[in-house]
């Protein structure tokens, strides 16, 4: 039987050898899908695995290594800086790296060696003392853009520096994420959002011409064929199809891995050689597909496997009812109504969303067949044609076999909806758009060791004498404002606070302030004011900008010298991002006395990294719902071949009876189409209703719908309109197999 099966498949005809190409074309992007998100996984794990020699803080009294760690920024993007100084020759060295540098040397990172060639010196290159010696290579780093350096400095001079650690080894272990978790659940999502389309896919392919395999299948147990026979020819007719498949899928993948190497998803790109699967990824993609369409194909003969005459006992099934529209709703009440009553609680107790929600797609599912049954019946009603009849009667014939081509696009139309919906809400909810009258406003806090020396009663800040040449440095800039923020003089305790502030008081200059009028106005006659600066470091720009302004005229006076007073702040607005370049080339010299838990960034730049997330989240959910538009319009399209292929001899004989080819074209193209709206709408429904209490949840403060960005719905619009092209390519084979003169049946 098998050398039968193998004849049947590859010399079977012109019929046997487009559904072994359908199936294989199929097999081949499931199989190049999976493995580019195993990939993507792959080098994600990779990257957040790698040692961080970052995060280095073990000092130790007998250690070879001097060690100065600390960050700055450029273009809103954080470099890491390392100045150390070697003690012995068995110092230890950071991964990527032969030895550490000398003094007067330093190493860089690719990405920013790039930059330091071809960026202005006093906006960059002035901040690094010494020559570049070489590159870091990629142990040392996450991502080719990581912007990295390494400074040799001379032994005394480090050791003046506060914060720097005498070390004996450095960090091996990888750096503690927060959002792991959160980036293994959207793999994870995003992989069962791509297989559900792709499974039907697959098993739309494998069912192609179904019903005329299933006449000879069936004829062949006529004549004494056992169910095992007839198993095992269906079996090598699917498992051939799904082996060339999985090879064509090795090369989808091939072509598809160097645009996987621009896509950025944790804030930058991974490396090209860690962007593949590991072993069992590709034994799971080449084994696992190829055998679920095998077992599709199996399951589409199961009626041969009962009877042999089963085939032509050819019965409507009955209509779907109402009640597969019951758990869908129920659902939706259980997961939106909580919610909507108590965020707080659910936000601490999910259980009962997270149970709703699952029994919400479910419903979803159930109800397909249903709301296809009700789409056919409304178009039976205002249909003018009989290209609206018979596609209307072919979906109220077997509606559950027009939902299940497009089932798969459900769940992820739905859940693509619900986060493109969620992700805006998230991003407007801490107004992380950059809208702040701040948003261009460089935040420095200063630091004069007293952390470093866990001496928690000294106040960090600099000096007067300390502050001076910053401040005339940065003033020189032309197109800039500066405006310090001076730590209040102990006679300041016995002012009266009338619960104005809530810790965080500074003292600020009238005559500064008017520099900065978005900050607040002075009380008339003062010099001198008290102002609250607890909300200066936040990187919520809603809270922000609910504080604003800082000063009023309620704000105390004081009658502070601000030149005998220690500099806590500097807030510096620039009139260009050059300028702030140049402001924060200036800050470098200083970096030492700059707080270490906060680099020198603008308000908006603190901003965008906390949206940072979000966006990428919003961008990952755009090319999801692309993709998988895409696979339904390739089901459609094997769907619609297969169907039009199963029915040759009642449009033949439509044809034959004067129904000409454009009535039969718009006919197959209603009852292709109609399904695949019918669901994107009412998944994009559901998505949004599910939105809906998940943003209110978030945050409470805004009742309404934040909707998914315009990209979302281009992309959906994009894909149905790709599906249909795709389906009105297949329309053509209708005319050649129906043609008049070429009427014949078995």
């Amino acid at each position: 039987m098998v050398r039968f099966g193998l004849h049947m498949s590859l010399r079977g005809g012109r019929e046997a050898l487009i559904r072994l190409l359908v199936t294989a074309a199929a097999v081949g992007i499931g199989v190049g899908l999976l493995l580019s998100v195993l990939g993507m996984y792959h080098a994600y794990q990779t990257a957040v695995a790698k040692p961080c020699w970052e995060c280095t803080q073990q000092s130790s009294a007998d250690g070879q290594l001097l060690w100065n760690y600390n960050e700055d920024v450029y273009a809103g993007k954080t470099i890491e800086r390392l100045d150390v100084a070697t003690l012995s020759t068995g110092a230890p060295t950071i991964p990527g790296l032969a030895h550490m540098p000398e003094p007067d040397q330093y190493y860089a990172s690719p990405a920013l060696a790039a930059l330091l060639a071809t960026a202005p010196a006093d906006e960059l290159r002035d901040r690094f003392p010494g020559a570049l010696a070489g590159t870091i290579g990629a142990a040392g780093l996450q991502s080719p853009d990581e912007l990295a350096i390494v400074i040799g400095q001379p032994t005394a001079a480090l050791t003046s520096l506060p914060h720097t650690l005498r070390i004996s080894h450095i960090q091996t272990a990888p750096r503690d994420l927060s959002t792991s978790q959160f980036y293994k659940f959207g793999f994870a999502l995003g992989a069962v959002a791509l297989l559900v389309p792709l499974l039907v896919l697959i098993g739309t392919a494998t069912r192609m011409a179904a019903g005329r395999r299933e006449e000879r299948y069936a004829a062949m147990r006529l004549v004494g064929a056992t169910r095992l026979q007839i198993s095992t020819v269906a079996s090598i007719d699917a498992v051939i199809g799904a082996f060339v498949g999985a090879i064509l899928g090795l090369g989808i993948y091939a072509l598809v891995r160097p645009l996987l190497s621009d896509l950025q998803l944790l804030g930058y790109r991974f490396y090209p050689d860690e962007i593949t699967p590991t072993t069992w990824g590709y034994v799971g993609a080449l084994i696992a597909v190829p055998l679920a369409a095998a077992l599709a194909c199996l399951a589409s003969l199961r009626r041969v496997g009962i009877s042999p005459l089963g085939v032509t006992r050819r019965v409507t099934p009955p209509a779907p009812g109402f009640w597969r529209a019951l758990p869908l709703l129920a659902g939706l009440g259980v997961f939106c109504i909580p919610l909507l009553a108590d965020p707080a609680s659910q936000r601490h107790s999910p259980g009962l969303a997270v149970l709703s929600l699952v029994v919400v797609m479910l419903g979803l599912m159930i109800a397909g067949p249903w709301l296809t049954m009700v789409a056919a019946r409304g178009l039976a009603r205002w249909a003018h044609g009989g290209s609206g009849l018979l596609a209307a009667r072919r979906l109220a014939d077997n509606p559950r076999a027009a939902f299940r081509a497009v089932s798969g696009l459900v769940l992820a139309v739905m859940v693509g909806t619900a986060l493109a919906s969620i992700v805006p809400a998230a991003v407007a909810s801490e107004n992380t758009s950059q809208d702040s009258a701040l948003a261009n406003v460089l935040r420095v806090g200063f630091d004069n060791g007293s952390r470093a020396k866990q001496a928690p009663n000294v106040l960090a800040g600099l000096t007067p004498a300390a502050a001076a040449p910053v401040l005339a440095k940065i003033s020189a800039i032309p197109g800039t404002n500066v405006v310090p923020l001076y730590h209040p003089s102990p006679a300041d305790d016995a002012l009266p606070q009338v619960g104005l502030f809530r810790g965080g008081e500074s003292v600020i200059s009238c005559a500064d302030l008017k520099t900065l009028p978005v900050i607040g106005t002075c009380p008339s006659s003062a010099t001198t004011v008290m102002v609250d600066t607890s909300s200066m470091y936040t990187d919520n720009l809603a809270a922000l900008n609910d504080s604003l302004p800082f000063v009023t005229a309620q704000n105390p006076a004081t009658t502070d010298d601000v030149g005998q007073l220690l500099v806590s702040d500097l807030m510096v607005s620039t009139d260009s991002a050059a300028t702030l370049e140049r402001v924060r080339t200036v800050l470098s010299a200083y970096g030492t006395d700059i707080d270490p838990d906060e680099s020198p960034m603008t308000f908006g730049e603190v901003s965008a990294a906390r949206a940072k997330l979000y966006l990428e989240i919003q961008r990952m959910v755009t090319i999801i719902a692309g993709v998988t538009l895409l696979v339904a319009g390739c089901g459609l399209a094997i769907a619609v071949s297969g169907g039009v292929v199963e029915r040759k001899r009642p449009f033949t004989l439509l044809r034959v009876t004067g129904t000409d080819t454009g009535a039969l074209h718009r006919a197959v193209l209603l009852e292709t189409i109609l399904p695949l709206v019918a669901a994107t709408v009412v998944a994009a429904g559901v998505g949004l209703a599910l939105a809906f209490p998940i943003a209110r949840a978030l945050a409470p403060a805004r009742h309404a719908l934040v909707l998914p960005h315009a990209n979302y719905y281009l992309t959906l619009g994009a894909g149905l309109l790709v599906s249909a092209i795709i389906v009105t390519a297949c329309l053509p084979i209708l005319g050649r197999i129906t043609a008049t003169e070429n009427a014949r049946f078995e």
